[in-house]
């Protein structure tokens, strides 16, 4: 339920809530997981903070991610990017059909006039899909 929040307000506002994060690394840490990926989360962290330096994604999208990491095997995490990389790439295929080619003026903007794919949506799919479906229970 969540995911679904972080991803919806990713979608409205183009921004992912720190609180919300912050309950879901609680959850994460505390409450789900038989055991903490720490390796998953520090390589998804550190990764993320060297394409957040090239200005490739958002922080909000970076800690989202390695937050969900904690319940992904490091030998899974190959996935969960692969599965991320389609759900994004079906959901920029989808805005650029929908703001070039059908109507300007249905273009989502945020507030402070940013446009952008709220790609805090696909990285719920692609880690949820990797989440769900491995054979040991991390969850």
């Amino acid at each position: 339920m969540l995911s679904i929040y972080v991803s919806g307000t990713d979608f409205l506002y183009r921004k992912i809530q720190n609180h919300a994060l912050l309950i879901l690394l609680f959850l994460q840490c505390f409450l789900s997981p038989l055991d903490i990926q720490m390796m998953s989360f520090l390589l998804v962290l550190g990764g993320g903070l060297l394409v957040y330096a090239l200005v490739w994604i958002g922080a909000g999208d970076i800690k989202y991610a390695a937050v969900l990491s904690l319940t992904i095997p490091v030998n899974d995490l190959h996935w969960a990017f692969i599965m991320t990389a389609f759900a994004g790439g079906f959901l920029a295929v989808t805005y650029l059909v929908n703001n070039k080619l059908i109507s300007k003026t249905l273009a989502r903007q945020t507030s402070n006039g940013q446009k952008g794919i709220p790609y805090g949506i696909a990285i719920s799919i692609g880690f949820y899909l990797v989440i769900l479906t491995q054979s040991t229970p991390h969850i």
